[in-house]
């Protein structure tokens, strides 16, 4: 056993030791929900329950404090109602809380910020496979998305759905409209059964106090999620077929080429019946609505970024095959069907000596289209996607010689089905997924089996997946298992276990960070929620050992991270971690191996309490350089919330760093003295909570100097000091990246938008005779993009 791990795992058992039994849950109360005629039931969802059919109802209150971890009853009561109708299901909340202590935000879509509100969770089956979860917050604006076993939430779903809040004398009132047709719904076991059976869960959020109730009582120190949501039984409704014709219009105008635009396209959405859905675009346009933070990447490693096309989140749940599809934290995801892939830049033509501007190299591929069905049939899920791109004119040049290309687009096509049985609170599930890449110069093909258990008492959670590649003959394999288990509540132990080999390739449609890779991660959490002078404080140990397949140490640490959280709701975050002496295989792009030193990486982070309208944090980092030296880092943010309507968010970022490794070409490397600026503002205003202006400002300004070069040895080994030749020029850079976007958005109706945008970026030469206060204003002046769009998507049918 490596040396890390035999001093540090009995350490991290006997914390772990101990375990109590109590678990501190509460019986769920049998409810029954009354059906109403839908055009009897006379509701304006406006938040304000003043309907008479909403006097009749019964109340509920069986909320819980479970953040923190107390499962105390609530200092507040929340009363609870529910109805429904053959359209759809109606909660209404009345949260009784001083008025002086409400926080009321508006916000985009799907933000997570401190403020008021109430959210529910959905399960259409019952059966705790997949769920909807919807939120209002104070003031108006709407949350939600899809929920996958057993606590994986996602926001990148968007249904039609409708929800309002109101302020009372004694606290707030919240109403939902949600629709059957917009949920995928199974068939009932039984066709001839007059009952179905659902599950939900409601959240609400209490801001000045930094808590979260809900019912039924829930905690995330726990397994369990929607293996455990509160059952009810309603008719066995027929949902009416959806219909839905999404037809779009853009203008785009760019300013430094004087060129117009125009587009139309249309999206199609068909439910035929409540377990099944077909949607489709044509012509469809996916630019300039929302960018991409500004990236600034050196390393060999692939930065992700997440999906923001609405064609391509819808129902797009089934095609995460394991948890580990989310991005969390610093991490990157595994995931096979990377939508991302699609409209990304187009296959460069082999041609010898082609070269293209940046511009031009990272330009997105148009597509003819796409469609995709999800749905499911008893026990079974299933998915198939396909998209056509469109060729692509590069504008390049050979030996400086114009060179105008035709780069032909890529086919994809997925094809996903999951078998998944509960039985009480226990799951278990296995499925099956399919990638097909296809271009005239490259084939991909990948397939996966995935396993998933869940024990009975919630304590064992298990996902894996096995994986095979095939690109244009080649082979490769590779798979991994996540095992989960809490012994008790509040104390959770994770391991991960990994094999990727050299030949596995699945990044033409999905997202791998590495492949040659054999690893293990083991993570023990404890949370607790009991201590007088905090109102929870968090605690992680955290191991990491990978090898390459030849037997190298490429990746290995140890970390401790602490999160306090104060009775007067500021945070303090700590971390300290060591990471052995290890190997960098691949950022010399196939030039051989060298060894990076043993570091030390810390730092702390504190923030105000959120809930104010002036909130700030502070924080210090450092980390030791690859081959000695230090990187510093200062972070600033400062959150101004005046009133609900206006907010204001400046980050600031400042790296110093004194011997930045970088490899510059072949065997050679080099390391810089480095000063890095990294500034993102955001400011919104909402007009109403349907209407917003949002402007969002990114720049990355970084000066670095040549401190010394480097060379890998023949056969590997510690990287070797090198002299610069004779009159050779010093490997100084500069880089000025910057990014604007202001956007007014106005929700005509759910799902239905006006977006006017407009973005300007630049990406400056290198020029390390300039400061960053000329780097900052040459990226203002010098653009590289400069671009104005009117788009229009409405919403018309059932």
């Amino acid at each position: 056993m490596n040396t890390m791990w035999r001093l540090v795992l009995p350490v991290v058992l006997l914390f772990s030791a101990y375990s109590s039994a109590d678990e501190n849950t509460f019986a769920l109360p049998q409810i029954s929900f009354d059906r109403v005629a839908h055009d009897e039931a006379g509701i304006r969802v406006d938040g304000a329950l003043d309907e008479a059919v909403w006097a009749n109802l019964p109340s509920f209150n069986n909320f819980r404090v479970v953040q923190p971890d107390t499962l105390d009853e609530t200092e507040y009561e929340t009363h609870v109602r529910f109805f429904y109708t053959e359209e759809g299901l109606y909660v209404g909340v009345v949260c009784d809380q001083p008025v002086d202590t409400l926080v009321a935000r508006l916000s985009s879509r799907d933000q997570f910020i401190s403020r008021d509100g109430v959210s529910i969770t959905l399960d259409p089956g019952g059966s705790g496979l997949y769920a909807y979860w919807f939120g209002v917050n104070l003031g108006g604006t709407l949350s939600d998305g899809t929920v996958l076993p057993e606590r994986q939430f996602r926001n990148q779903w968007d249904g039609p759905w409708n929800g309002a809040s109101k302020e009372l004398e004694t606290g707030y009132s919240v109403e939902f409209f949600l629709p059957w047709s917009m949920m995928t719904m199974p068939e009932v076991a039984d066709a001839g059964a007059e009952k179905r059976t659902m599950g939900f869960y409601i959240s609400r959020s209490v801001a000045h106090r930094n808590e979260r109730w809900t019912w039924p009582a829930l905690p995330s120190t726990r397994n369990v999620f929607l293996s455990s949501l509160q059952a009810f039984d309603i008719d066995n409704i027929e949902p009416k077929r959806q219909f839905t014709f999404y037809p779009y219009a853009s203008s785009a105008y760019n300013v430094i080429e004087e060129e117009d635009r125009y587009k139309t396209g249309f999206d199609i959405f068909w439910r035929p019946s409540s377990n099944l859905q077909l949607t489709a675009t044509i012509n469809p346009d996916f630019g300039n609505v929302e960018s991409d933070d500004v990236d600034v990447n050196l390393t060999s490693f692939e930065t992700f970024f997440p999906e923001k096309r609405p064609f391509f989140l819808e129902g797009q749940e089934i095609f995460n095959t394991t948890p580990r599809s989310r991005s969390r934290g610093r991490g990157t995801p595994t995931v096979i069907v990377n939508t991302r892939r699609i409209g990304s830049p187009p296959i460069e033509p082999d041609i010898p000596g082609f070269e293209l501007p940046d511009l031009e190299e990272n330009q997105p591929t148009e597509l003819h289209g796409a469609a995709k069905v999800t749905g499911q049939n008893g026990a079974i899920r299933y998915g198939l996607l396909a998209a056509i791109e469109d060729d692509t004119k590069l504008a390049g040049s050979v030996n400086d010689v114009p060179l105008d290309v035709i780069a032909e687009g890529r086919d994809f096509a997925a094809a996903r089905f999951l078998y998944e049985v509960s039985d009480g609170n226990s799951r278990r599930g296995i499925g099956w997924i399919s990638t097909l890449v296809d271009h005239p110069t490259r084939e991909a093909q990948v397939h996966g089996i995935d396993l998933h258990y869940l024990s009975g008492d919630g304590k064992w959670n298990t996902d894996g997946q096995l994986l095979y590649s095939d690109i244009d003959g080649i082979t490769g394999a590779g798979g991994f298992v996540d095992i989960n288990y809490a012994p008790a509540r509040g104390k959770q132990h994770s391991l991960a276990l990994d094999y990727f080999d050299d030949e596995l390739e699945i990044n033409d449609f999905g997202f791998l960070r590495r492949n040659d890779a054999i690893s293990a991660r083991y993570r023990y959490q404890v949370t607790e929620s009991d201590i007088d002078w905090l109102q929870s404080r968090e605690t992680s140990y955290f191991l990491s050992q990978e090898y390459n397949t030849d037997g190298l140490v490429v990746r290995s640490g140890i970390f401790f991270q602490q999160e306090y959280e104060f009775h007067n709701n500021t945070e303090l975050e700590t971390e300290l971690s060591y990471f052995p002496s290890r190997w960098d295989d691949l950022n010399s792009e196939g030039n051989g191996s060298y060894k990076i030193d043993p570091r030390w990486q810390g730092g702390a982070y504190f923030s105000s309490d959120r809930a104010k309208p002036l909130q700030f944090g502070v924080g210090y980092f450092f980390q030791e350089e690859d081959i000695g030296g230090m990187h510093h880092e200062w972070v600033q943010e400062t959150n101004w919330r005046p009133s609900d309507k206006f907010s204001l968010s400046l980050v600031l970022a400042y790296h110093d760093r004194s011997d930045w490794l970088i490899h510059y070409s072949g065997p050679d490397f080099t390391t810089f003295e480095s000063e890095q600026w990294r500034p993102r503002l955001e400011v919104d205003y909402f007009f109403t909570a349907r209407q917003q202006l949002r402007m969002t400002a990114q720049w990355i300004g970084i000066k670095s100097f040549e401190r010394d070069r480097f060379r890998v040895p023949p056969g590997d080994g510690t990287l070797e000091p090198v002299a610069p030749a004779p009159g050779d020029t010093a490997r100084d850079f500069s880089i000025s990246r910057m990014v604007l976007q202001a956007r007014y958005r106005w929700e005509i109706a759910p799902l239905s938008d006006l977006f006017v945008v407009y973005t300007r970026g630049s990406d400056l030469p290198s020029d390390v005779s300039l400061g960053f206060d000329d780097l900052l204003r040459d990226s203002w002046t010098d653009r590289a993009v400069d671009v104005f769009v009117v788009k229009l998507r409405y919403r018309m049918g059932s």
